[in-house]
């Protein structure tokens, strides 16, 4: 079903099939009508990312111990394990493990917050690019500190340092995070 609003001079039609304006000067506030997300995804992203958000906190604070989910405790003996009675029980994480599992934490995390900063952020693209700049330099910096920790296992592990990549992913958090708070935005106009 088609409407003709009447923005100032200009005639706008609204097509609730692809909900959008057919007339793309047309600049409306924005409302619920006007979300290009479809409830379905949204509904699916809100769940799925839910569970993976609980997964990925779990991997980087207690790596290795299961969440009431179906088969999580049989996927958790990836991470550690050991053989007893011929039958493979858990073990403790073994801190290079344990880097590895905060590290594929963290990155669960920021895939999940970006979905859903751009599943329910703004609408308008300019402010949905400053969400995700807020996202992603706090991932950055998160994802720097979690290194620092981990670093004395990784140097005395490997032999290899990891302060290049915290220096690395410090400064494009920063850079992040200043353009997205302090650089003004307005919405695009027609």
């Amino acid at each position: 079903a088609e409407q003709v609003l009447q923005p100032g001079n200009k005639t706008a039609r609204w097509d609730s099939t692809s909900e959008t304006y057919l007339d793309p000067t047309y600049r409306a506030q924005p409302t619920r009508e006007m979300s290009n997300v479809p409830l379905v995804v949204k509904l699916s992203v809100a769940a799925t990312e839910s569970v993976l958000m609980a997964a990925g906190v779990r991997d980087v604070l207690i790596p290795g111990t299961p969440l009431p989910l179906p088969g999580d405790d049989k996927l958790m003996l990836l991470w550690s394990s050991a053989m007893k009675r011929k039958q493979r029980i858990a073990a403790p994480v073994p801190p290079p493990q344990a880097f590895l599992a905060a590290m594929l934490g963290a990155f669960v995390l920021l895939s999940a917050a970006a979905k859903l900063a751009a599943t329910f952020s703004h609408f308008e693209g300019t402010f949905l690019r400053r969400n995700l700049f807020l996202v992603f330099g706090c991932a950055d910096l998160a994802i720097a500190a979690l290194m620092h920790h981990h670093s004395a296992v990784v140097l005395e592990f490997t032999g290899a340092g990891l302060d290049n990549f915290v220096l690395l992913l410090m400064i494009e958090g920063v850079a992040f995070l200043l353009d997205a708070i302090f650089r003004p935005r307005k919405a695009k106009s027609a």
